[in-house]
Protein backbone atom coordinates (compact mmCIF):
# COMPACT_ATOMS: atom_id res chain seq x y z
CA UNK A 1 0.00 0.00 0.00
CA UNK A 2 1.20 3.49 -0.85
CA UNK A 3 -0.66 6.66 0.06
CA UNK A 4 0.12 9.97 -1.64
CA UNK A 5 -0.54 13.45 -0.33
CA UNK A 6 -0.02 15.59 -3.41
CA UNK A 7 0.33 19.38 -3.39
CA UNK A 8 -1.92 19.68 -0.34
CA UNK A 9 -2.91 23.15 0.84
CA UNK A 10 -5.04 23.92 3.88
CA UNK A 11 -6.00 27.20 5.54
CA UNK A 12 -7.92 27.92 8.74
CA UNK A 13 -9.50 31.35 9.28
CA UNK A 14 -7.59 32.75 6.31
CA UNK A 15 -4.19 31.52 7.61
CA UNK A 16 -2.33 28.97 5.47
CA UNK A 17 -1.28 26.02 7.63
CA UNK A 18 -0.08 23.89 4.71
CA UNK A 19 1.06 25.17 1.34
CA UNK A 20 1.77 22.73 -1.52
CA UNK A 21 2.73 19.88 0.84
CA UNK A 22 3.61 16.52 -0.76
CA UNK A 23 4.36 13.21 0.96
CA UNK A 24 4.45 9.54 -0.10
CA UNK A 25 3.73 6.99 2.66
CA UNK A 26 4.71 3.37 1.93
CA UNK A 27 4.14 0.04 3.72
CA UNK A 28 6.71 -0.90 6.33
CA UNK A 29 8.11 2.63 6.61
CA UNK A 30 8.02 5.13 9.46
CA UNK A 31 7.61 8.87 8.96
CA UNK A 32 7.99 11.69 11.49
CA UNK A 33 6.59 15.15 10.81
CA UNK A 34 8.80 17.50 12.82
CA UNK A 35 8.00 21.12 13.59
CA UNK A 36 6.90 23.62 16.20
CA UNK A 37 3.35 23.90 17.47
CA UNK A 38 1.14 25.35 14.75
CA UNK A 39 3.36 24.15 11.87
CA UNK A 40 0.58 21.96 10.42
CA UNK A 41 1.63 18.52 11.68
CA UNK A 42 -1.77 17.55 13.10
CA UNK A 43 -3.46 18.96 10.01
CA UNK A 44 -1.37 16.64 7.80
CA UNK A 45 -2.33 13.68 10.01
CA UNK A 46 -6.04 14.52 9.81
CA UNK A 47 -5.91 15.00 6.03
CA UNK A 48 -4.02 11.71 5.72
CA UNK A 49 -6.78 9.92 7.67
CA UNK A 50 -9.56 11.67 5.76
CA UNK A 51 -10.89 13.53 8.82
CA UNK A 52 -10.53 16.89 7.07
CA UNK A 53 -10.33 17.73 3.40
CA UNK A 54 -7.55 19.82 1.88
CA UNK A 55 -8.44 23.14 0.21
CA UNK A 56 -6.27 22.10 -2.73
CA UNK A 57 -4.33 19.00 -3.69
CA UNK A 58 -5.38 15.42 -3.17
CA UNK A 59 -4.85 12.19 -1.27
CA UNK A 60 -4.65 9.02 -3.34
CA UNK A 61 -3.70 5.43 -2.68
CA UNK A 62 -2.10 2.72 -4.71
CA UNK A 63 -2.44 -0.95 -3.90
CA UNK A 64 -4.76 -3.92 -3.62
CA UNK A 65 -7.55 -3.37 -1.08
CA UNK A 66 -10.29 -5.64 0.19
CA UNK A 67 -12.45 -2.71 1.35
CA UNK A 68 -13.32 0.69 -0.14
CA UNK A 69 -11.93 2.58 2.88
CA UNK A 70 -8.80 2.31 4.99
CA UNK A 71 -8.81 2.06 8.79
CA UNK A 72 -6.32 4.00 10.88
CA UNK A 73 -5.10 3.53 14.43
CA UNK A 74 -4.95 7.05 15.85
CA UNK A 75 -3.29 8.39 18.97
CA UNK A 76 -4.32 12.00 19.52
CA UNK A 77 -2.05 14.47 21.28
CA UNK A 78 -5.09 15.59 23.30
CA UNK A 79 -6.13 12.15 24.48
CA UNK A 80 -9.23 10.11 23.72
CA UNK A 81 -9.64 8.17 26.95
CA UNK A 82 -12.82 7.95 29.01
CA UNK A 83 -11.51 9.57 32.25
CA UNK A 84 -13.85 7.79 34.69
CA UNK A 85 -13.08 4.34 33.29
CA UNK A 86 -9.94 2.34 34.01
CA UNK A 87 -7.08 1.57 31.62
CA UNK A 88 -8.33 -1.96 30.91
CA UNK A 89 -11.80 -0.71 29.95
CA UNK A 90 -10.34 2.03 27.71
CA UNK A 91 -8.22 -0.46 25.76
CA UNK A 92 -10.82 -3.24 25.65
CA UNK A 93 -13.58 -0.94 24.34
CA UNK A 94 -11.56 0.31 21.38
CA UNK A 95 -12.42 -2.78 19.32
CA UNK A 96 -14.63 -5.84 19.80
CA UNK A 97 -11.70 -8.19 19.14
CA UNK A 98 -9.65 -6.86 22.06
CA UNK A 99 -10.08 -9.16 25.05
CA UNK A 100 -9.69 -8.19 28.68
CA UNK A 101 -6.73 -10.59 28.93
CA UNK A 102 -4.96 -8.99 26.00
CA UNK A 103 -5.61 -5.50 27.37
CA UNK A 104 -4.13 -6.48 30.75
CA UNK A 105 -1.14 -8.20 29.13
CA UNK A 106 -0.24 -5.22 26.94
CA UNK A 107 -0.92 -2.58 29.59
CA UNK A 108 1.19 -4.50 32.12
CA UNK A 109 4.22 -3.77 29.98
CA UNK A 110 3.87 -0.11 31.01
CA UNK A 111 1.79 0.13 34.20
CA UNK A 112 2.02 -1.48 37.61
CA UNK A 113 -0.78 -4.01 38.16
CA UNK A 114 -2.42 -1.92 40.92
CA UNK A 115 -2.68 1.05 38.48
CA UNK A 116 -4.63 -0.87 35.81
CA UNK A 117 -7.97 -0.66 37.62
CA UNK A 118 -7.79 3.00 38.61
CA UNK A 119 -9.90 5.50 36.64
CA UNK A 120 -7.51 6.97 34.06
CA UNK A 121 -8.10 10.46 35.49
CA UNK A 122 -6.14 9.23 38.55
CA UNK A 123 -3.15 8.14 36.45
CA UNK A 124 -0.18 10.38 35.78
CA UNK A 125 0.08 12.11 32.41
CA UNK A 126 2.79 9.66 31.34
CA UNK A 127 0.67 6.66 32.39
CA UNK A 128 -2.27 8.03 30.39
CA UNK A 129 0.01 8.35 27.34
CA UNK A 130 0.97 4.68 27.77
CA UNK A 131 -2.73 3.74 27.84
CA UNK A 132 -3.38 5.89 24.74
CA UNK A 133 -0.52 4.14 22.96
CA UNK A 134 -1.71 0.60 23.80
CA UNK A 135 -5.27 1.62 22.89
CA UNK A 136 -4.24 2.92 19.45
CA UNK A 137 -2.15 -0.13 18.62
CA UNK A 138 -4.99 -2.47 19.65
CA UNK A 139 -7.10 -1.37 16.70
CA UNK A 140 -6.86 -3.66 13.64
CA UNK A 141 -5.85 -1.09 11.03
CA UNK A 142 -4.18 -0.45 7.71
CA UNK A 143 -1.85 2.25 9.07
CA UNK A 144 -0.90 3.92 12.36
CA UNK A 145 -1.04 7.65 13.08
CA UNK A 146 0.56 8.97 16.27
CA UNK A 147 0.32 12.64 17.28
CA UNK A 148 3.07 13.56 19.79
CA UNK A 149 3.56 9.93 20.90
CA UNK A 150 6.51 10.63 23.22
CA UNK A 151 5.15 13.72 24.95
CA UNK A 152 6.44 13.83 28.54
CA UNK A 153 8.52 10.66 28.23
CA UNK A 154 12.17 10.09 29.07
CA UNK A 155 14.59 7.95 27.08
CA UNK A 156 13.71 4.75 28.97
CA UNK A 157 9.98 5.32 28.37
CA UNK A 158 10.55 5.99 24.67
CA UNK A 159 12.56 2.77 24.39
CA UNK A 160 9.72 0.74 25.94
CA UNK A 161 7.21 2.35 23.59
CA UNK A 162 9.31 1.85 20.45
CA UNK A 163 10.00 -1.80 21.36
CA UNK A 164 6.25 -2.33 21.71
CA UNK A 165 5.61 -0.40 18.49
CA UNK A 166 8.05 -2.48 16.43
CA UNK A 167 6.53 -5.69 17.83
CA UNK A 168 2.91 -4.67 17.23
CA UNK A 169 3.08 -2.87 13.91
CA UNK A 170 4.14 -5.47 11.34
CA UNK A 171 4.41 -3.91 7.89
CA UNK A 172 1.83 -1.19 8.46
CA UNK A 173 3.13 2.30 7.75
CA UNK A 174 3.44 4.75 10.64
CA UNK A 175 2.97 8.50 10.37
CA UNK A 176 3.91 10.48 13.49
CA UNK A 177 3.99 14.14 14.46
CA UNK A 178 6.41 15.62 16.97
CA UNK A 179 7.76 18.99 18.03
CA UNK A 180 11.14 17.36 18.58
CA UNK A 181 13.38 14.87 16.78
CA UNK A 182 14.12 13.20 20.12
CA UNK A 183 13.14 9.54 19.94
CA UNK A 184 12.48 9.71 16.19
CA UNK A 185 15.79 8.22 15.06
CA UNK A 186 14.03 5.23 13.47
CA UNK A 187 11.81 7.36 11.22
CA UNK A 188 12.25 9.40 8.06
CA UNK A 189 12.00 13.02 9.21
CA UNK A 190 9.94 15.58 7.33
CA UNK A 191 10.39 19.12 8.68
CA UNK A 192 7.41 21.48 8.51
Amino acid sequence: MTIYLEHVTKAFDGRNVLNDFTLTVEDGKYYALIGPEGAGKTTVLKIFMGLIQPDAGKVTRLGDYKYPTLVSSYMSQDGQLEPKKNAIWNVKKVHFRVTKGRAIEDLSLFLEKDRLKLPVMQLTEKERRFVEFVRALSIPSDFIVLDEPFLGMNEEDRKKITDYLFHAVGTRPILMASRSETGMEFARKIHL
